[in-house]
């Protein structure tokens, strides 16, 4: 089985508004036609409610979920809960919202997007509720506050790691530039908001992984394409390496999107069979609950 852990649709009955936006409309059933095209058999999908994002037309928690409800045995759907919700506080109670998506099909957290410094309390307020409930959170990095999305880090990462310290009931999953930039050591200020180049000397990212059993990484989209294909050898030697914690995904979320180059570089890393199962599908299971 392939299961994808990072994709979106867009808004519906929002041809307006997407329009506006300059964003192809990308339904349930849209989704669903390429996953065909592409031999996915599952894919999450990941809602987007934060204010931050709340003009890019991709569709929050209440329409992810009903757009999923039909086709549960294929759409996985996660849920968002931002974290200044429940009137701006670190201590709001945001497992009651988390509980109540669970009850509708909820299964994670994600894709957390608020740009506020990553150890920010009413952040570690979220991961905290999210881990007692068993939902695992996808995270979006960014590199700095303003002008872009995403919790924000510093070089090396050690906001995150301060949260995989603080709460290790709950499973992170780490995505978009700034988290796969560290993949290399010699990664400078400058690089961790685009897509370096050039040999990899392992850097915080496999640090990390090695070091924190609640961290896993997604490996979708330009950013975690690029970590692995910028230095081909050292890429499969790193998916080798973290095959237990390492997710396929696509962050498909347009008609128009080509097919994503990670399924080839899978395809052809020369893996071990165990390997690519549990990256294509066994780990995400795991997290979920089912094996």
């Amino acid at each position: 089985m392939r299961s994808d852990c990072h994709t979106h649709i867009t808004q519906a009955d929002a041809d307006t508004l997407l329009a506006r936006l300059h964003v192809e409309a990308f339904s349930a059933d849209d989704l669903l036609r390429r996953m065909d095209d592409e031999g996915i058999d599952r894919s999450v999908v990941l809602p987007v409610d934060n204010p931050e994002l709340a003009c890019s037309g991709i569709a929050g928690t209440v329409e992810v979920l009903r757009a999923t409800r039909p086709h549960r045995d294929r759409l996985i759907p996660f849920c968002n809960v931002d974290p200044r919700a429940r009137y701006n506080s670190a201590d709001g109670d945001l497992g009651a919202m988390l509980a109540a998506w669970m009850d509708l099909g909820a299964r994670g957290v994600g894709e957390v997007t608020p740009n506020i410094p990553f150890d920010d309390p009413r952040l570690e307020n979220l991961f905290h509720h999210a881990g007692a409930l068993g939902l695992p959170v996808l995270f979006h990095v960014s590199h700095r506050i303003g002008g872009v999305y995403g919790p924000a880090d510093d070089i090396r990462l050690p906001r995150l790691e301060r949260m995989l310290g603080a709460c290790p009931e709950t499973t992170f999953i780490g995505h978009a530039q700034t988290f796969w930039a560290e993949m290399s050591a010699d990664v400078t200020v400058e690089q961790r908001g685009i897509y370096p180049t050039g040999p990899v000397t392992p850097g915080r990212v496999p640090e990390l992984l090695g070091r924190y059993p609640n961290l896993y990484a997604d490996l979708s989209a330009g950013s975690g394409f690029n970590a692995l294909n910028r230095d081909p050898e050292h890429g499969r030697r790193f998916l080798s390496q973290f095959a237990p914690t390492l997710l396929l995904g696509t962050d498909r979320f347009a008609p128009s999107h080509a097919r994503p180059p990670i399924l080839a570089f899978l395809d052809e890393a020369g893996l071990e069979p165990a390997q690519v199962a549990a990256i294509e599908n066994g780990n995400l299971a795991r997290l979920l609950g089912e094996a």
